[in-house]
């Protein structure tokens, strides 16, 4: 009997040579492949394909960093686009600058894949696709760089991505088909790119027609929820008789969604601290006095700052009772200057943070006078050494808009309770 098997599986064997000589394939090049090594987004190519008989065994997805060369091209062509993208500030990389856009994000020197502020955020990705052959040799190369950017809407639970591809240098492979799709956590992503189809890229071409989109999970509670996204490839070359798809998975950026800060929720980029921004020309001498405060209370105290930042808390009791301990408490409560019309007591760090509420005879008091031509001289009315705080004279109006908008502010940057954040002056 154990005869009768034997003689069977030789005859099979010689049967299934016969067939693959007859095809033009040989047996040796038939066997079963395993993956080269190292090389596990790797897919045998079929046998007695043209890829086969051009010497490829494989076709391999692998990742690759920027380039200079890809921030080169990515710079030729969102400088034209008009007003596609935020004028950087001078010596400061589009990464640091808290207001770029998306487009100037991409273009930005840092070497990670996800680049963002608070609202926008770019994906840059390299991909290589390789032909390799059975010893595990590279005879093939075509190099893709794949962008995605996108601005988030704080008082929106969706948000899209336009996407960009860039095919770099191409080597032994004349044409590549990309299709592009992405999946996240705690939200739900809208259809792949191009409608699900592929692009075909050559070499030096590129392309900015696709979309991928999302929508958040969220809709309030008592938490934020963090999306984390991440991209899927599927690459072919065009040329082959019999299609070799290959596939390619990266993460991309992490968006939060909540609905606990104003009455709509919303998303920003994580990873980014809040800000709040106040200009002297539209609120006069209470954003001069924050600054006053930030550049010359000690080291240790010089709060709302990158550094130091400060810490939301928008108990309304919590900060009636701070601003009575900084502006009225005894031994030395607050006095209207008669110098300053509408006089009012303004405090920073402000009454809605954690920070805010030392005793107000334990602050440095100053008085911001505004000379003209856009300059401001700020008088000291009391020094204390290592004040913690500041009491500022300002005027009523002034105060109280800007007050308002830190209020605003912490809605669109969607700074939660306990949240930190800092406090920008500009002029």
């Amino acid at each position: 009997m154990k005869r009768v098997i034997r003689l069977l599986a030789a005859i099979a064997s010689l049967a299934l040579s016969a067939v693959l000589l007859a095809l033009g394939v040989s047996p040796a090049a038939a066997a079963p492949l395993s993956a080269p090594e190292g090389h596990g987004t790797c897919t045998a190519t079929t046998p007695g394909s043209k890829l086969a008989r051009q010497g490829a065994a494989w076709t391999c997805i692998k990742e690759r960093p920027v380039t200079a060369g890809d921030l080169a091209r990515i710079r030729a062509r969102t400088a034209a686009v008009p007003g596609g993208a935020a004028a950087p500030r001078d010596g400061v990389d589009p990464g640091d600058n808290p207001d770029a856009s998306p487009e100037a994000l991409c273009t930005s020197n840092k070497r990670r894949d996800v680049v963002s502020n608070r609202h926008a955020y770019c994906m840059r990705h390299g991909i290589v696709y390789a032909l390799e052959n059975r010893a595990g040799d590279t005879i093939g190369t075509a190099e893709i760089l794949v962008t995605a950017r996108s601005a988030l809407d704080p008082n929106s639970v969706k948000w899209q991505e336009n996407i960009a591809v860039y095919a770099g240098k191409y080597d032994g492979v004349s044409a590549v088909r990309l299709a592009l799709s992405s999946s996240c956590t705690a939200c739900i992503p809208g259809p792949p790119a191009w409608g699900g189809g592929a692009i075909e890229l050559r070499a030096g071409t590129e392309d900015q027609t696709g979309q991928l989109s999302y929508e958040t999970t969220t809709r309030g509670g008592g938490e934020r929820s963090r999306s984390m996204i991440a991209y899927q490839s599927r690459t072919e070359s065009p040329d082959a008789d019999h299609p070799v798809i290959s596939y390619g998975q990266w993460a991309g950026p992490s968006v939060a969604c909540d609905g606990l800060v104003g009455n709509t929720p919303g998303c920003i980029a994580t990873d980014n601290l809040a800000r709040v921004v106040l200009s002297k020309s539209q609120y006069g001498a209470a954003a001069v006095a924050y600054e006053w405060a930030q550049n010359n209370l000690s080291d240790n105290n010089a709060m709302g700052t990158a550094k130091r930042p400060l810490t939301r808390d928008g108990d309304e009791a919590r900060a009636k009772s701070r601003s009575y301990y900084t502006c009225k408490a005894p031994p030395k409560p607050f006095v209207a200057d008669p110098t300053v019309v509408n006089d009012e007591c303004d405090e920073f760090p402000f009454a809605r943070t954690e920070q805010g509420g030392t005793i107000g005879s334990m602050c440095a008091e100053i008085i911001p006078r505004y000379v003209g031509g856009g300059a401001w001289r700020v008088d000291v009315v009391r020094d204390e050494p290592v004040a913690p705080c500041i009491r500022a004279h300002v005027p009523s109006d002034q105060n109280q808009n800007a007050g308002r908008s830190v209020g605003r502010q912490v809605q669109s940057e969607r700074i939660l309770q306990g949240e930190a954040y800092q406090v920008a002056i500009t002029p």
